[in-house]
């Protein structure tokens, strides 16, 4: 399943995850894991092309390396196709369409923001292992990580909240990186 991205491009990919490490080494850490961002992370979710410009940069770097990923998304069946650890992710703040991708932000309730939803949807996905979608329906959300993003609403509020209830609905939380 995968495209092999144009070979002109595979020093810009590959620079991108060498610089991060290198800034990170210098100061006494290293990248652990592979996780696009924005844009580039719900194409490559649905674009085959993109999902293996990804693969490709991770896989030339360092294959050890486990990419973050919504599931059942191209980008986790590429990354599977070349042998790369895939972690699922699920978003706790953020609306899913019914095919599993998450809503636009540019939509209306695309972001979720209220601390007692947010909290529910991820220990919904932790433990069920599925999220309610914009239209009611559930979709499979099997997550080994949940992501609360930093630029949302309240975000230090929901992530603590979101870790309460995890810990009261019996959830054992660790760094997935050490599954390594």
């Amino acid at each position: 399943m995968m495209a092999r991205a144009c070979p002109a491009s595979q020093t810009a990919r590959l620079y991108q995850i060498a610089a991060l490490d290198g800034i990170a080494r210098a100061e006494g850490g290293r990248v652990s894991y592979v996780k696009p961002h924005g844009a580039l992370y719900n194409t490559a979710a649905v674009d085959v092309y993109q999902a293996s410009a990804v693969v490709a940069a991770i896989v030339d770097y360092d294959r050890a390396l486990p990419v973050l990923c919504l599931p059942g998304s191209t980008l986790a069946a590429v990354a599977t196709g070349a042998g790369l650890r895939v972690v699922p992710e699920g978003y706790a703040d953020r609306a899913y369409q019914p095919d599993g991708t998450l809503v636009p932000r540019r939509k209306p309730g695309a972001v979720i923001s209220t601390v007692d939803s947010v909290a529910e949807r991820a220990v919904r996905m932790a433990v069920a292992g599925e999220v309610v979608a914009i239209d009611d329906t559930l979709v499979a959300t099997p997550a080994e990580s949940i992501c609360v993003h930093g630029d949302t609403a309240g975000a230090v509020e929901l992530a603590r909240r979101v870790r309460e209830a995890l810990d009261a609905s019996g959830v054992s939380l660790k760094p997935f990186a050490t599954l390594l």
